[in-house]
């Protein structure tokens, strides 16, 4: 299975970022728009893993998660990343120092475990809006684009997320949620158990 760490997203705050999604779609010729219930902040993409491995992930993120305290992340306007003529738009995270702790202490209990994962590269947090987008002006018009406040967004679990396809659509199924400061796991095909 297809694996990845990440922060699941209130229902008010996706329908903020459906908001500005709408604001991408009409600045551009075409794209790949992130289906809202897609929305997630990525904190460390893994890959392919088998059973074994996925006991031991799940074991670090119930570690790392009973030794972090809740706190906010706050979005910070559009940003992008730009790839063969295609923009991948996202709505970027202002600096957090417990996000990017929560970030590092995963990478070393991982790594610590020996944990394949996919090649690292640089923890930039974002949410992603759309992938593919090819615009219909210049990324400075859009960077203007009156967008609603910056969100404050609770963090209070670290979630375990499965990608796959279903019946042709992409889909982001949560597995598991490790909630912080907490002993208790709750996974999607069983009642909460105490760890």
């Amino acid at each position: 299975m297809r694996v990845f760490i990440g922060i699941k997203l209130p229902e008010v705050s996706k329908g903020q970022l459906v908001a500005v999604q709408e604001e991408v779609k009409r600045a551009s010729l075409k794209g790949s728009f992130a289906d809202p219930d897609n929305f997630h902040l990525t904190v460390r993409f893994i890959g392919e893993v088998d059973p074994d491995q996925k006991s031991v992930l799940e074991t670090v993120l119930a570690r790392c998660a009973a030794e972090q305290s809740p706190f906010l992340i706050e979005t910070n306007g559009l940003g992008y990343f730009f790839k063969k003529n295609k923009w991948i738009i996202w709505m970027g995270i202002k600096e957090n120092s417990q996000l990017q702790q929560l970030y590092d202490q995963l990478n070393a209990s991982l790594q610590g475990e020996e944990m394949p994962m996919a090649d690292e590269v640089a923890f930039i947090p974002h949410l992603t809006l759309g992938r593919g987008i090819v615009l219909s002006q210049e990324w400075e018009v859009l960077s203007k684009v009156p967008l609603p406040p910056d969100q404050k967004i609770p963090v209070t679990a670290l979630t375990l997320f499965e990608s796959v396809r279903l019946n042709g659509k992409l889909v982001y199924r949560p597995i598991a949620d490790f909630p912080f400061k907490g002993r208790t796991i709750r996974t999607i095909a069983s009642k909460p158990t105490n760890i």
